[in-house]
């Protein structure tokens, strides 16, 4: 993930990286022939300064202690999802920025995607009238490696997060209870406890209904589309879809640090807050208790 925000911010006008932290030295070559800073700690770009800020874009594992000891530095944060593996997690993340007086943005880029914009401003206007159902699917094209999904916490925090703060950020409802149900379907090698596709269903607190579906292999590539049900009207968007969403989702990175660095200049934080990233990541933790159940049944 690390390259693709280098690749994507690269046409920011607001950010500009500077410095990368690599532990692998082959790679961390690589980015200094590019110009850049390089180091392979954390603890050295610290001490070398002359950085504003810091994008975390490290395992799932390692978010927690990077963001503590970044914020203890003192320097603003935006952190890819989720923050941490368990609500602790994002509890302690949130609060290490808050005691140390640091922005804590987590990467949820969704919200800068301007046909979910869009949506969200025709649903709060009322468009949808009272909204019924809101349904979302993530399937990427292939599963990734074991050692990743291993370490990512499974394909219901690493992928779902993304549809629990989509919901939440798109209906203003808070998802109240989340139960799991996996498909015994699979195309690659297992990994105990993440099956490669699960279907979600979750009450949310305003009494509307989200379905998510979740899977790891589809044959158009990384797909992600969303339908909205109301008393009033309907929408169906499928606002990334293969090939032709790779664009979306860099002009989407690019915007998302470009309102960072607008919150660091003093304006009001439109991306995910440390609040926000708890909430989804506790959302996933019911889903994978709901989850485990079935899998013990």
């Amino acid at each position: 993930m690390g390259r693709t925000h280098l690749r994507a911010l690269s046409g920011s006008r607001d950010v500009q990286v500077t410095a990368v932290v690599e532990p692998v030295s082959a790679v961390r070559d690589e980015l200094t022939a590019t110009g850049l800073r390089t180091y392979a700690t954390l603890d050295e770009l610290i001490e070398a300064g002359g950085v504003d800020a810091a994008l975390v874009a490290a395992p799932t594992d390692l978010h927690v202690d990077l963001v503590r000891r970044i914020a203890a530095a003192g320097l603003p944060i935006l952190c890819e999802k989720p923050c941490g593996l368990r609500p602790e997690d994002g509890a302690e993340a949130m609060r290490a920025a808050e005691d140390a007086g640091v922005v804590l943005q987590i990467g949820y880029w969704r919200r800068f995607v301007p046909e979910l914009v869009r949506l969200r401003e025709q649903l709060m206007g009322g468009r949808f009238g009272d909204l019924s159902l809101i349904s979302c699917w993530q399937w990427d094209a292939q599963p990734p490696a074991p050692s990743f999904r291993r370490r990512s916490g499974g394909l219901v925090l690493d992928m779902g997060v993304h549809e629990f703060d989509q919901i939440r950020w798109l209906t203003g409802q808070e998802l109240e209870e989340v139960h799991a149900l996996p498909a015994a379907a699979t195309s690659d090698e297992p990994v105990a406890g993440d099956p490669e596709s699960v279907a979600l269903l979750a009450r949310l607190s305003a009494g509307a209904v989200a379905t998510v579906s979740l899977g790891r292999r589809f044959p158009h590539g990384d797909c992600c589309w969303i339908e909205l049900m109301g008393t009033a009207d309907y929408a169906r968007s499928l606002f990334i879809w293969g090939e032709d969403g790779i664009g979306v989702f860099h002009d989407a990175l690019v915007a998302q640090a470009d309102a960072f660095a607008a919150t660091l200049r003093g304006e009001p934080q439109r991306g995910a807050t440390g609040d926000d990233g708890l909430r989804a990541i506790e959302a996933a933790d019911r889903a994978m208790h709901s989850l485990a159940a079935v899998a013990s049944r």
